[in-house]
């Protein structure tokens, strides 16, 4: 894959403000529910669990980890970026915006379901941890629904990051994202490239406004893999791709979700939507618990 490409750096400044209506207006995601589920003690007791981000908080700056370290991240509102069509640049107002209605079904507290937030170009930093930067083998996952217009896909809706933790000038790090092609994609540097699963162009699996997604990005070392909604983990993942070695950051880069480095002069590569439920593991999770996770978030049993 070409370096140009990659999503772990600068390569991209922000773009137009993606309609606010979205926020507040919320998506009608019709599932088939059974009953609620227990989603966050579902995270909290999977093995391995490094961080837990469950991005529900009503009020004030901290993102509460839930995960045995207590890796707490901070609400952070961005910069306002118009539009850029020379390099296709993402677009957002700088928003982090909490308390918004749930997109976990299966998340509930006093049975209510849990809250999450939307971001257009705000985002959550964590600082620096080793655990967050190690070597693989690491699981990743998040609940995200996109609300960049039926517009903003026709034309190109650039880089978007559901999480990131990078480097581009050494190829270090990894990050979690949807492409300009309007694919579902994971990342991994190598030290000397960026490696990249996705699907190919016209595999019919392009992402769809205002639909909701379990993303489950893995890798042991020698492979990438990328799950989207894995209702049958027994079938091929999304995408697959060969990434070995594996060369995480040796430098204090923040963990970031809803965005790529807004430590730069300009905010990178933002997500624009809603985020929920963003877990860390220092294990390749099993395709029964990736799976079990799934159904769990829906609400129904498995």
């Amino acid at each position: 894959m070409s370096a140009s490409l990659i999503v772990l750096v600068p390569l991209l400044l922000l773009g137009l403000v993606t309609a606010l209506c979205f926020v507040g207006c919320y998506h009608d995601v019709t599932l088939p529910v059974t009953s609620f589920g227990d989603y966050e003690n579902t995270i909290i007791n999977t093995p391995n669990l490094v961080a837990y981000w469950p991005l529900d908080d009503t009020s004030g700056t901290s993102a509460l980890d839930l995960g045995p370290n207590h890796f707490n991240g901070a609400y952070t509102q961005g910069q306002s970026v118009p539009y850029n069509p020379v390099d296709e640049s993402a677009a957002a107002s700088g928003a982090v915006i909490l308390n918004q209605p749930g997109i976990v079904v299966g998340d509930q507290q006093n049975n209510k379901q849990s809250p999450c937030i939307f971001v257009d170009g705000g985002f959550v930093s964590v600082p620096f941890q080793a655990a967050l930067n190690p070597q693989p083998p690491f699981t990743i996952e998040a609940w995200v629904v996109p609300s960049w217009t039926a517009s903003d896909v026709a034309n190109n809706p650039a880089y978007r990051v559901v999480m990131a933790s990078g480097v581009s000038s050494t190829f270090q790090g990894f990050a979690l994202f949807a492409s300009p092609q309007n694919y579902w994609a994971a990342i991994v540097g190598t030290g000397s490239q960026g490696v990249t699963a996705t699907p190919p162009p016209g595999s019919n699996q392009t992402i769809a406004e205002n639909s909701l997604y379990f993303l489950v990005m893995t890798y042991d070392g020698t492979t990438l893999n990328l799950w989207v909604d894995p209702a049958d983990t027994s079938t091929t993942p999304y995408a697959q791709a060969a990434a070995s070695p594996f060369a995480p950051l040796p430098s204090p880069i923040p963990f970031y979700i809803g965005t790529g480095r807004p430590d730069l002069p300009t905010p990178l590569l933002p997500f624009n939507g809603y985020i929920q439920d963003v877990a860390f593991y220092n294990v390749v999770l099993d395709g029964h618990t990736i799976e079990d996770h799934y159904m769990n978030g829906l609400g129904m049993t498995m």
